[in-house]
Formats: structure tokens, C-alpha cells, sequence
């Protein structure tokens, strides 16, 4: 292995609803595995942390100080991994973001809020205005929560600010499927780089996830793919605009 490949893991899995504190043991679990696994990022779905659940996140919205964000820093201190989760982040108004937490080995938190919401969304959130990218081992990896990668300067921003690599975190249903794959592999070939997407399984927020977390390679070939809607790490190799991978299952 070039000591410049990036080893992401896209956890594939079933949150339970509201239950920020059962849903944490399970991040907790999978960073586990998937830093025993090799991974050097360790990504979770749109929302992880609650499940998508648009009704409830002004009450589940969580500030940078509270108790899961300094377990799961304390996590990728311990295992020596990033690991992005996703979660209702408060703002100043009473809709709090649909935000990611980056915890980083360091023991630094970045926060990254969702700048595309999809319709109906815009009742329980509010929007972010800047794109966030993960620096590692000398590549840029861009962010996207879900509605964002529908958006095609999304995409075109992350790439024109230099990124190797277009990371999305997303709910998926089965209906949706077909349409959201082929913009997700449009961003790929657009762009030049690879895209990652995890999904959740199950059921959440009223949707049923079709699972199926992949990756489609610069060219818009999909390299690697869950093949079901069960629990799942998808392990990937970035190097500098190639990907490979393979599939745990948990």
C-alpha cells in the first residue's frame, strides 16, 4: 500500500429512532471495527446519530460541548481515525442544521452544514453556506450531505478547490435509488474524481434505505458496492483519483 492511499469506511447501518445515546454505542462499535479494519476515515450516514428524523431535531439538536461529540472525539483519539457522523446541529434560530461532526485524532471537531435541502427539509432546517474538505496523507476528500451532491456546483466547487475525492453521506430509499445513482456517477464523470456514498439500512424517518453504499470510480464505473440493505462496511483505497475496495459484513 502507498503510504498516501486513504482507506475510507462507509458504515452501512440501521439507527434507531430519537435514540441518540443507543445509536452512539453503535458508532462506537463500527469505528472500532472499522479501525481494526484499517480504515483511516470512518463515515456515517445523513443524521446517524438520531436517525433522519426531521420532526424531532430541534429537540435531538446537539451543540459542539455536548456528551456524543467528546465520545466520538475521545473514539477517533483512541483508534487514530476521522470519523464523520451526522447529526441536528443548534443554530441561532430556533431550526437547528443538518450538520456532520468531524472528529479528527487530534482532538479537534470541525462541524460541516448542509447547504442543499431536499423538499419539505427546509420546515426543520436551515441551510450552511461553505463546503469542508478533510486533509490526509497529502488528498483532499470534499464533503456532501445528501441534497447537496444534487446540486452540481456542489460538486464542481469541491473539485475546483482541489479535491481527490467527493464523500457524501446520504438516505437513500429503493425508489430513489435509480435516479440518485446516476447523479452521483454524473458528479464522478463531471469531475474527474472518485464519489463515495453511504447509506443507511432499514427503516428511518418513514423511508425504508435501500442500503447499497459504493463508490464509483473517476470514469463512473462503480468499483465497489453493497450488494443488500443489511449492516455493512464498505472499505475503500483512495489514491490520488483511483479507488478500490471491499465489503465487510458486520
Amino acid at each position: 500500500m502507498n503510504n498516501s492511499d486513504v482507506i475510507i469506511a462507509l458504515v452501512q447501518y440501521q439507527a434507531v429512532k430519537g435514540r441518540i445515546d443507543h445509536n452512539l454505542k453503535k458508532h462506537l462499535e463500527h469505528v472500532a471495527l472499522a479501525a481494526e479494519s484499517g480504515a483511516d476515515v470512518v463515515v456515517f450516514p445523513e443524521l446517524s446519530l438520531t436517525g433522519y428524523e426531521p420532526e424531532l431535531a430541534s429537540d435531538l439538536a446537539i451543540k459542539i460541548d455536548a456528551d456524543p461529540v467528546m465520545l466520538l472525539s475521545e473514539a477517533a483519539k483512541k483508534k487514530g481515525v476521522i470519523v464523520i457522523s451526522g447529526c441536528p446541529l443548534k443554530s441561532d434560530e430556533t431550526r437547528p442544521y443538518i450538520g456532520a461532526l468531524i472528529s479528527y485524532p487530534s482532538g479537534k471537531t470541525d462541524l460541516y452544514r448542509k447547504q442543499h435541502l431536499h423538499p419539505g427539509e427546509s420546515d426543520h432546517f436551515i441551510t450552511g453556506t461553505e463546503n469542508y474538505d478533510i486533509s490526509h496523507k497529502g488528498q483532499q476528500i470534499a464533503l456532501a450531505i445528501c441534497a447537496d451532491f444534487c446540486d452540481r456546483d456542489h460538486a464542481a466547487k469541491a473539485k475546483a478547490a482541489g479535491a481527490d475525492a467527493y464523500l457524501c453521506s446520504v438516505l437513500i430509499s429503493e425508489n430513489g435509488f435509480a435516479v440518485d445513482s446516476q447523479l452521483l456517477q454524473s458528479r464522478a464523470l463531471e469531475n474527474g474524481f472518485p464519489v463515495l456514498m453511504a447509506n443507511y439500512s432499514g427503516e428511518t424517518g418513514g423511508w425504508v434505505s435501500c442500503g447499497k453504499s459504493r463508490v464509483w470510480g473517476s470514469d463512473g464505473e462503480v468499483v465497489v458496492a453493497s450488494g443488500s440493505s443489511e449492516t455493512e462496511l464498505v472499505l475503500c483505497t483512495v489514491s490520488k483519483g483511483k479507488v478500490g475496495g471491499k465489503v465487510l459484513s458486520i
